[in-house]
């Protein structure tokens, strides 16, 4: 436990946080995931964590353009998830870029079992990509429930075995 950190709260130091090893407990924080393109690197997106919403209007146009806000209730699972489905795509670790559209970044992030609440979503986006994003978001959904399927249908042929193995060679 830091000092100044009365017994039993949890201590939160820059933005990643010891109360799972300081006191057992999972550490879950709030946040925002964001996604951002740059005028200068066409086909690329960048995700990152907040605490805070960001302003979706840049200031300037050197700066990158926030396209789409979600808030998850934990945001650090949240990207891991996200980087999980665009892994593939991934061009630089530190930063978080990646190389792909935006309509499959958000559906990627739209597709996560976590709870979560969009915020944001850029107003230039036109409606053909809103439907793309739609339906690749259905895509993510359809493929996570085909393995979950296919995993529980091993599991049950594994206890089946099982108990055919318990019942045949017990008895033998």
């Amino acid at each position: 436990m830091t000092a100044g950190t009365p017994a039993g709260q949890q201590s939160r130091e820059g933005s990643h946080c010891n109360c799972a090893i300081e006191t057992g407990r999972n550490c879950v924080q709030a946040g925002y995931l964001i996604i951002e393109t740059h005028a200068d690197r066409a086909g690329l997106v960048r995700l990152a964590v907040r605490a805070d919403p960001p302003d979706p209007a840049p200031s300037s146009p050197v700066q990158p353009r926030v396209r789409h806000v979600t808030r998850f209730d934990d945001s650090e699972a949240a990207m891991m998830h996200a980087h999980e489905l665009l892994k593939r795509r991934l061009i630089d670790p530190d930063s978080h870029l990646y190389r792909t559209g935006i309509e499959l970044a958000i559906a990627a992030i739209e597709s996560l079992d976590l709870r979560h609440r969009p915020v944001y979503l850029d107003v230039d986006l036109s409606a053909e990509t809103k439907a793309r994003v739609a339906a690749l978001t259905m895509r993510f959904r359809r493929r996570r429930a085909l393995k979950n399927t296919i995993f529980q249908a091993l599991g049950y042929i594994a206890v089946a075995i099982l108990l055919f193995n318990l019942l045949v060679f017990s008895f033998a």
